[in-house]
């Protein structure tokens, strides 16, 4: 500006005329041209780009799965849970026929083995033996039908939550080929992490720049010209 022939105009941003005022007293000096609406608009242009070449960058190596790995882990055991559940009619089968065919297969299985036990009794008569292979029959039968119904109503919510487990276990071999393939893309590649830690740190300082407070005006003194 000090080599102009005509007129020079100078632009800076403020909320009113009495601070754009004070502003241009004291942005003079070379050290504080950050403070200038040109120099600030270049700066958000450079972080831009910084950001933009660092997500670049970033989309080159394959994505890290590992969040995932993690929540489909967590509901892998959240449904192991349930199954477990399933089989004895608790948790959120508690109130169901689930629990209701459970209690009947208890039942009948306790049934079963009280008979077989006096069957096996040396202690007991031929008669009371004799008598007892007859309860053991029934409770045989008794025991077969039980488990039957167990099965049935079992088995169709078993199938669902077997069906999800399969699925869960072949996400996760997926996912897991898919991280270590990952891992050997970094490792065969150490200079675009370079890259990018660079990018990273640009960024950065940047923003650190950009946050950096002004001086108070009373602390600077105007060159004289």
């Amino acid at each position: 500006m000090s080599r102009a022939r005509n007129a020079s105009h100078v632009y800076t941003t403020a909320p009113n005329l009495a601070q754009a005022a004070q502003r241009l007293t004291w942005s003079w000096d070379d050290e504080r041209r950050q403070q200038w609406a040109t120099d600030r608009v270049r700066a958000a242009q450079r972080l831009a780009e910084l950001r933009a070449e660092h997500q670049q960058l970033l989309a080159s190596i394959p994505p890290d799965v590992t969040d995932q790995i993690d929540r489909l882990r967590k509901q892998q055991d959240v449904l192991e849970k349930d199954l477990a559940d399933l089989r004895k009619g608790a948790g959120r089968w508690a109130n169901t026929p689930v629990r209701t065919s459970y209690e009947d297969l208890r039942v009948a299985s306790r049934s079963h083995e009280e008979n077989l036990r006096r069957v096996l009794d040396p202690h007991r008569g031929l008669l009371a033996r004799h008598r007892g292979r007859g309860s053991l029959t029934t409770s045989a039968d008794a025991l077969q039908a039980a488990e039957r119904a167990w099965q049935r109503t079992t088995e169709p919510h078993a199938r669902l939550l077997e069906g999800e487990r399969s699925r869960f276990a072949a996400q996760i071999v997926e996912l897991e080929d898919a991280r270590q393939a990952r891992a050997d893309f970094v490792k065969t590649h150490p200079e675009l992490i370079d890259h990018i830690n660079q990018r990273h740190r640009a960024i950065e300082a940047q923003q650190a720049s950009s946050r950096r407070p002004a001086l108070s005006p009373r602390r600077l003194q105007p060159r004289r010209r």
